[in-house]
């Protein structure tokens, strides 16, 4: 643990100085406001403090039975995330042609199948059930278009 907290740590710092950098481009404050500048500028400094106590905890403490195992998950793990990963890829291009509510049915149902190991029609039912359920709430009650498809849905 220790390794990869050092690894984020970094990962943190590098990250809050894009933040800084990128609040330069920007007012600190406008005339009586704090301007677009400000989020930026704080979050910079924020996750700056919170790296440096970080990597300033992880010289400090000593390490553990958990520094030395591996830091990559097994093989069936792996496979799962490069499955997940592949079926995103499809989803990405599968989008405008069976539109937005018949990919998420497709995409939950082959989750739930494959990687789960749901019966089929349960995965079927709850795919259906999902997509539904976030088409209603993105298309009535925020009032947001989705991808058509060619069933025109």
């Amino acid at each position: 643990m220790i390794k990869a907290d050092r690894v984020f740590a970094i990962i943190g710092l590098a990250l809050s100085l894009w933040c800084y950098l990128e609040s330069t481009k920007f007012h600190y404050m406008t005339e009586f406001t704090p301007g677009p500048g400000f989020m930026p500028f704080w979050v910079g400094v924020v996750l700056a403090v919170l790296s440096c106590c970080l990597l300033y905890d992880t010289y400090r403490r000593k390490p553990s039975g958990k520094d030395h195992k591996k830091l990559l998950p097994e093989k069936h793990a792996l496979f799962r995330v490069g499955l997940i990963m592949i079926m995103l890829f499809g989803v990405k291009f599968s989008m405008n042609i069976l539109g937005f509510p018949l990919t998420l049915v497709v995409f939950t149902t082959a989750i739930l199948a494959i990687l789960e190991k749901y019966s089929i029609l349960k995965s079927i039912g709850y795919g259906i059930a999902y997509s539904a359920v976030t088409w209603f709430i993105f298309e009535y009650i925020l009032t947001m278009g989705f991808p058509k498809g060619f069933l025109g849905i």
